[in-house]
């Protein structure tokens, strides 16, 4: 006589069918308005029928992954491992070898327009500027001055700055496979991610490039993995809010964009400390008491970024950007409204003619790329306008807003599809076409690994890498999946937080992208998908917030 086992299959609770919709909704909105072409000739109506059935698959589409996740499990992922220095250390190295090639290729580096002005501020042959942040040229600047002074070459600087750049990028991206080998991460997907950091052509390519992408992306990561562990509760020691402070001002200083990304994972950061020890029945002095280092953490760095914004900057005479760089949307918004004939009075038109020439709107007007209208702006307009009268522009956006929403609608779509929409119309460059543009420092390329032809802007391996990318892949699939595996993160109840800075990072772009599908913009959350894989999907320890 045998005796059966039942296995219960585990059905989701309230909790878990409810924090499903805010994530249905999200695919809802990128299937219907992320084809805004085939969503226009429908009615408002159909449009809503539209997108409450989208929805509803959605729905059903996680609630099924959820519900298969949480009783089937990972197989691929055990018990977690003894993590060592030298594992780390072997993974960097990995990478670092992987990246080695185009570094020899493209020696001394990967040169574009934006790194040659910097170089000429680091040098003292520019105004300096912080319109591509200061903090990374003083990092440049450090470099030159280091590398000139020790081999009196500014080609022998830049390949100094561009290999210990590379060395960083290596060195965090085995960090990355660390923890998932630390987390139990099977053999297989392992192998995986190992391929993925320092296999892909586009990985090798930026940490090479001489600009703040590498960089950002860095410090991004390490800020992520440690306000998961932070989020965690499991840590609260000093050490630990110091990593916290260092990688959250980098994040803050090395892209325009970081502050936003910051105030939004320490606001949820903060919350997610005083409800989990409220939840946990501690009262409001106790709270405060086990969340102080998380407050003042969060106070330090918003405090050193608004000194190195104000008087460090002020006292370094550091120009900043210029008014029309920071409004994007707004002027998109009200560019589209104009020009597809919405709702505009005599003097609204006449406040816009006072900025840009509006008969001329053919020659600069873009409704995917930003670029064009600013730089027409400055050629040809007065920006000085809105600096001087900015309450009356913000009134101005509101206004016409409230006329014309569903033209606001859509200029903010097409100036943001790119980063969830699967399908967009123009193909995305992963890497600039020149890998050495004009310069006044007499650097050239020097190829130290294969045959060198000036006529060529990348290797037909490149150029077939970008091709197959854009045939397979997007920018608005990094989005799908990451949703996918948040919301896979929070129906088994785990540590999610790791995903909380780059839903920042994308809520960032859409509030002010200047380009609709620029790679390098979100390639934090691109890199940053095998890691958060690992936490939503596997069955890894959750030590140390792992």
């Amino acid at each position: 006589m045998g005796f059966e086992t039942e296995r219960k299959i585990k059905r989701p609770g309230k909790y878990q069918l409810l924090l499903l919709l805010p994530f249905a909704f999200c695919y809802a909105f990128f299937i219907v308005l992320g084809d805004w072409q085939r969503s226009a000739p429908y009615s408002n109506a159909q449009n809503m029928a539209r997108l409450l059935f989208w929805m509803a698959v959605s729905y059903g589409v996680l609630l099924l992954l959820g519900v298969l996740l949480e009783n089937a499990g990972d197989r691929s992922q055990g018990r977690g491992r003894q993590g060592r220095w030298q594992v780390w250390l072997l993974f960097s190295l990995v990478c670092l070898l992987g990246y080695l090639p185009y570094y020899l290729m493209y020696f001394p580096t990967w040169f574009n327009n934006d790194a040659v002005w910097q170089m000429e501020q680091a040098l003292g042959m520019a105004a300096k500027s912080n319109h591509h942040p200061y903090f990374h040229t003083l990092i440049i600047k450090v470099f030159l001055t280091v590398g000139y002074g020790a081999f009196h070459s500014y080609t022998a600087a830049v390949a100094l700055y561009t290999f210990f750049q590379m060395a960083l990028t290596a060195a965090v991206f085995g960090f990355f496979l660390y923890l998932m080998y630390r987390r139990g991460t099977g053999v297989l997907r392992l192998i995986l991610a190992a391929f993925f950091y320092a296999l892909l052509p586009v990985n090798g390519m930026f940490s090479i490039c001489m600009g703040k992408d590498a960089w950002f992306t860095a410090a991004f990561l390490l800020f992520l993995w440690v306000a998961h562990v932070c989020a965690s509760g499991q840590e609260n020691g000093r050490r630990l809010w110091a990593l916290f402070f260092a990688t959250g001002l980098s994040v803050c200083l090395l892209r325009s964009n970081g502050i936003f990304i910051f105030l939004g994972t320490a606001f949820f950061l903060i919350l997610a400390g005083f409800f989990g020890r409220k939840k946990a029945g501690a009262g409001a002095e106790e709270v405060f008491r086990e969340q102080k280092n998380r407050y003042i953490s969060v106070a330090m760095v918003l405090l050193a970024y608004i000194l190195w914004q104000g008087p460090v900057l002020g006292a370094l005479r550091v120009e900043p950007p210029d008014t029309i760089e920071s409004l994007t949307m707004p002027t998109q918004h009200l560019l589209c409204a104009y020009k597809r004939g919405g709702s505009l009075t005599k003097e609204e038109v006449g406040m816009l003619e006072a900025v840009v020439p509006l008969a001329q709107i053919d020659d600069y007007y873009n409704p995917y790329l930003f670029d064009m209208t600013k730089n027409y702006i400055r050629e040809h307009g007065n920006q000085q306008v809105i600096a001087d009268h900015k309450w009356d522009y913000a009134k101005l956006w509101l206004r016409v807003g409230l006329r014309n929403p569903m033209l606001y609608l859509e200029a903010e779509i097409r100036q943001t599809a790119g980063y969830y929409a699967l399908h967009i119309p123009h193909e995305q460059i992963l890497y600039s076409e020149y890998f050495m543009v004009e310069n006044p420092f007499g650097i050239e390329t020097q190829r130290k690994l294969f045959s060198y032809d000036a006529s060529l802007a990348m290797s037909a391996f490149l150029q077939w890498f970008q091709e197959a990318y854009n045939k397979v892949w997007s920018l608005g699939m990094n989005t799908w999946l990451l949703l996918a595996a948040f919301a896979c993160a929070l129906y088994r109840r785990r540590n999610a937080f790791g995903f909380v800075p780059c839903i920042m990072l994308l809520v960032s772009l859409l509030l002010a992208t200047p380009v609709y599908n620029e790679f390098r913009y979100a390639y934090g959350v691109f890199v940053a998908l095998p890691l958060l894989f690992s936490l939503s999907f596997g069955k890894g320890t959750e030590e140390n917030g792992q």
